[in-house]
């Protein structure tokens, strides 16, 4: 087995297909995971096991559940790969100790993962990723790997009609069909294939999907509905008469959306446009959360609509905690939403199909509404850096930012220096910059939002300047 020791992080363990990801290491997660959950009072529920469609992923889920099932763990595996906030639904309804995702998310083809989910749906917290990697340094020593099987004979399930029922709940499935609009879905290779296009089709939206089969490369690229790998599919949906453009990660809990003009949304986009769509045409009512790292039109429309808006460490699992609190929407800039009355975990399939419902009810253009948003509030321009720096380098950065004492930065008055993760400063026009090193890449994350989009090229540049300085 490999010496690096596993680790779980704010999705789980990832690491590189037959490498660090191996059947024995699944099977020792699977070990400290059975511990865990018999310390934590979860002895007498099922384990719900899902997958993605990555490289072997079905046999890593079925020597995961054997060994489970060896130990007596209740298992029930989904009997097809299926998307990340399905499996987290699918907790619910099993009232199930929790479950286990087998997936690396958006990271390239040679990665494989394994997420757990807690009982309550939704991302695990530190001190049980903590406690999780504790019982695995604990076991790891007199651990004998099980035989391998990859094939699982026990229970089974297929989440889907369940999943998509409970979608109903949350989203008003009628207005769908209402806009007369064509959508072109892009699963990207992944699991989101037959679940958005498959709830849309059935709400009796017509639906173009392409990219839709397994391929375990994901096409030679990583399926990340990023701006660079969705913008350019502008020109298919001219040349197939869609309106819009949908797109979700290798799990399917992150989205991305291109309109015909080759305008990219984003979280920070859906974020502030879902909350005033569900404050102002639905009438509901709960604090508005974010991410310190996500955009501030967030809190515009929460001081416009009297609401309470959070501000939370980066992670969905801090937002997660809010939602379960009663929030009414929260996000984070890398793509994760996810509302009241739904799961405490991001989900793709869920914000996609909420603008599309927003924009049906609303009968305007996604570009429209947009609009009418920043009219309202101003104009808003936002992007994120990854400086890769040597780890001296990141951390003589971080040493001098924490030591900063300066009433100015890159050329702005500081209003406000926020800490909740990293470190950020907010400037009197309500432009801000936040500086966070990546806790797994020798990587400094530098995010930007400018009240003065004209200026923003210079502006960006001045602040790239300052960092150069500091590492001086």
């Amino acid at each position: 087995m490999s010496k690096q020791a596993i680790k779980f992080g704010t999705d789980g363990w990832r690491g590189v297909i037959a490498d660090d990801f191996t059947f024995d290491r699944v099977a020792l997660v699977g070990d400290a995971l059975e511990h865990y959950l018999q310390e934590s009072g979860q002895g007498d529920k099922p384990l719900l096991i899902g997958y993605d469609r990555r490289f072997a992923a079905e046999a890593y889920a079925a020597h995961l559940a054997n060994h489970l099932d060896s130990l007596g763990r209740a298992v029930i595996v989904h009997d097809e790969p299926c998307p990340t906030p399905v499996i987290a639904f699918g907790v619910l309804h099993h009232e199930a100790a929790g479950a286990v995702q087998l997936t690396a998310s958006h990271n390239p083809f040679y990665y494989q993962g394994l997420k757990f989910i807690p009982y309550f749906a939704g991302p695990a917290l530190p001190e049980t990723t903590d406690r999780i990697t504790a019982l695995l340094e604990q076991l790891a020593g007199g651990f004998t790997p099980p035989p391998l099987r990859m094939k699982w004979d026990g229970a089974t399930d297929n989440l889907r009609e369940a999943y998509f029922t409970h979608l109903d709940t949350v989203v008003n499935a009628h207005s769908l069909a209402s806009s007369g609009w064509r959508v072109l879905y892009n699963p990207m290779h992944g699991v989101g294939a037959g679940y958005v296009d498959g709830y849309l089709a059935r709400a009796g939206m017509e639906v173009l999907t392409i990219n839709s089969e397994r391929d375990v490369y994901f096409g030679g690229g990583m399926p990340d509905p990023s701006p660079a790998n969705l913008t350019p599919l502008a020109t298919t949906l001219v040349e197939d008469d869609c309106q819009l453009l949908v797109g979700t990660d290798g799990d399917a809990d992150r989205f991305g959306l291109v309109d015909p003009e080759g305008r990219y949304y984003g979280a920070n986009h859906a974020l502030p446009l879902l909350a005033d769509y569900l404050v102002t045409y639905r009438k509901m009512q709960g604090d508005l959360v974010r991410t310190v790292a996500t955009s501030h039109l967030l809190d515009d429309v929460a001081a416009e609509h009297s609401l309470k808006l959070i501000e939370t460490a980066v992670g969905f699992k801090y937002v997660g905690a809010k939602l379960r609190e009663g929030a009414l929407i929260g996000g984070e800039e890398s793509g994760g939403i996810s509302v009241k009355g739904h799961i405490p975990e991001k989900d793709g399939i869920l914000a996609a199909v909420l603008m599309l419902e927003m924009v049906a009810t609303r009968g305007e253009s996604l570009d429209a509404v947009y609009a009418e948003l920043l009219k309202r509030y101003g104009p808003r321009d936002y992007i994120r850096i990854d400086q890769q720096l040597p780890a001296a380098d990141k951390q003589r950065l971080l040493s001098r930012l924490a030591e900063y004492g300066g009433d100015k930065f890159a050329g702005k008055q500081i209003e406000r220096r926020v800490t909740i993760d990293g470190f950020k400063f907010i400037f009197s026009d309500k432009s801000w910059v936040m500086l966070r090193a990546s806790g797994t890449e020798p990587v400094v994350r530098i995010y930007i939002e400018t009240t003065a989009p004209e200026s923003f090229g210079k502006w960006r540049n001045q602040i790239l300047d300052e960092v150069k300085k500091l590492l001086k």
